[in-house]
């Protein structure tokens, strides 16, 4: 569909990640439901214009036999459109994806570190998350997938001793026990706070100062042995205390010189 003029501002209500052509269909058609009659073209360009989406009223004309074509809106003579059901079913589509966006960016925002709080916040999360992950790991891993995360942290060992940085690998280890675990909702946001590269980084640096980045490999072995014995609780468990480990390391830190860990800012030189 054409759209004349985007607005340089942002648009009301629109989200990250919207397209022009979507974020107009989803505006009209919202206007179209609240409505308690039927809706012509100066008021869908009205409203459209009240979101950032700047179209002529005859685009916007052209917008609505769009709709009709398409089975989401009926003509009521001159007066204007009302919306179908296959209308409100497309409009609860945008309305999903819409809702999906906006939980994906919260979450982002909450595993995007400022503060040591806030890398306690993430790994509170990453502690249940992941100790149910290594639990279902131990239940469901292929023995593919054992040897796999045995090869993986025999190279985390190896990059550790001979006193090479192995951030990648600590990552890839744990991203292998989610994978393992056949929980695609924990895969998926096992990963999700796992690819935050800030968070790695800051995390890494902190426990290298504090000389403790050495003991997740040996921790890791200890993990992937009772997955591979098939020990779903010695999994969870040994999963809980490598990260506890880590708390105890970020919570030293942010009490370093008596402030506590909430007023702690991370800065580039950590």
């Amino acid at each position: 569909m054409a759209v004349a003029k985007t607005s340089p501002h942002p648009r009301a209500g629109a989200q990250r990640g919207d397209d022009a052509d979507v974020a107009t269909e989803y505006f009209a058609l919202k206007e179209i439901s609240q409505s308690l009659g039927p809706v012509g073209c100066w008021r869908i360009r009205s409203s459209l214009q009240a979101a950032g989406i700047n179209l002529s009223e005859a685009t916007a004309g052209r917008l609505l036999r769009q709709f009709d074509v398409r089975g989401f809106t009926q003509a009521v003579g001159s007066k204007g459109r009302l919306l179908t059901e296959k209308g409100k079913r497309r409009l609860t589509e945008h309305e999903q994806t819409r809702a999906r966006r906006s939980a994906q960016h919260e979450l982002w925002q909450a595993v995007h570190v400022e503060r040591i709080e806030d890398i306690l916040d993430v790994l509170g999360a990453r502690r249940l998350i992941e100790a149910e992950a290594a639990r279902l790991a131990a239940l469901n891993a292929s023995d593919e997938e054992v040897v796999e995360l045995e090869r993986a942290v025999a190279a985390h060992i190896a990059e550790v001793r001979a006193g090479r940085r192995a951030a990648d690998l600590n990552r890839a280890i744990h991203k292998l026990v989610a994978q393992a675990s056949k929980s695609h909702v924990l895969q998926a946001v096992a990963n999700f706070i796992l690819e935050d590269n800030h968070l790695l980084q800051v995390q890494t640096r902190i426990q290298r100062q504090a000389g403790a980045e050495g003991l997740a490999p040996e921790e890791h072995l200890v993990i992937v042995q009772a997955i591979k014995h098939r020990q779903p609780e010695r999994a969870a468990e040994a999963m809980r205390a490598h990260v506890d480990r880590i708390v105890r390391v970020m919570r030293a830190y942010g009490d370093a010189a008596g402030q506590p860990a909430a007023s702690r800012e991370l800065g580039a030189g950590v």
